[in-house]
């Protein structure tokens, strides 16, 4: 395991060499456990948490940016600033596999080395973290298959590069989510302590959060999309 701070020393790599990260907000999910759209929650400065997530991947080296929206798709890309790419996931309602494929699919099309992944409800986790994610698979950026996690958990954000996409899509379509790929033995993993502090409920919202007025979403199985 690699400290995000050993890490991120080293990521200037990824520009030097020119290397293109599509970095993506999984973001399209109904927030069913807190009562809206995670992503239009908004931080103490007015900052949806969608805007802020991609501002963090845009600082922390990912070029292009996208953000996934299903759930309120409208509120949250009104959100969002004009140089982000908004990804749109009309079938949210089956799961988070959803916002993965439209995410491997943008990252085919803009014709990205790697992909890095990231949950909206992160809000611990900075330009910083993302750095060291970058900067602990720079050296094979098409090979790379690096997580951020803390003390034996794994979390977000995810880079997965070029090489594994196909097993990805496999997983994401399959309905189980990346676990089986990020369990590769070659999958590194570097310590962020917000990687794991994920917000599903109101009770666990960092203080001065705003809640967007409530409203009625439709809502499907699951939160769906990320």
């Amino acid at each position: 395991m690699i400290s995000g701070t050993a890490a991120a020393t080293s990521a200037g790599v990824w520009w030097d060499r020119h290397v293109q990260v599509l970095g993506v907000v999984l973001a399209a999910g109904a927030g069913t456990r807190m009562g809206v759209p995670k992503a239009l929650l908004r931080t103490a400065e007015g900052t949806s948490w969608a805007a802020r997530a991609a501002q963090v991947l845009h600082a922390g080296g990912c070029a292009p940016v996208a953000v996934t929206v299903g759930a309120a798709a409208g509120e949250v890309r009104a959100g969002l600033p004009a140089h982000v790419d908004v990804l749109e996931v009309p079938d949210w309602r089956r799961g988070p596999g959803t916002g993965v494929l439209a995410a491997l699919r943008h990252a085919r099309s803009v014709g990205a080395q790697a992909l890095l992944l990231m949950l909206v409800d992160l809000p611990d986790v900075g330009a910083d973290d993302v750095r060291a994610v970058l900067a602990a698979g720079a050296e094979q950026p098409g090979a790379a298959l690096v997580r951020a996690g803390w003390r034996g958990r794994g979390g977000h954000p995810v880079l997965v590069g070029c090489r594994h996409w196909a097993r990805a899509a496999g997983a994401a379509a399959s309905g189980a989510g990346l676990r089986e790929l990020l369990r590769d033995p070659d999958c590194r993993e570097v310590e962020v302590a917000g990687a794991v502090r994920d917000v599903d409920a109101p009770h666990a919202l960092p203080p001065g959060t705003r809640l967007p007025q409530r409203r009625e979403v439709a809502r499907g199985a699951t939160d769906g999309g990320g």
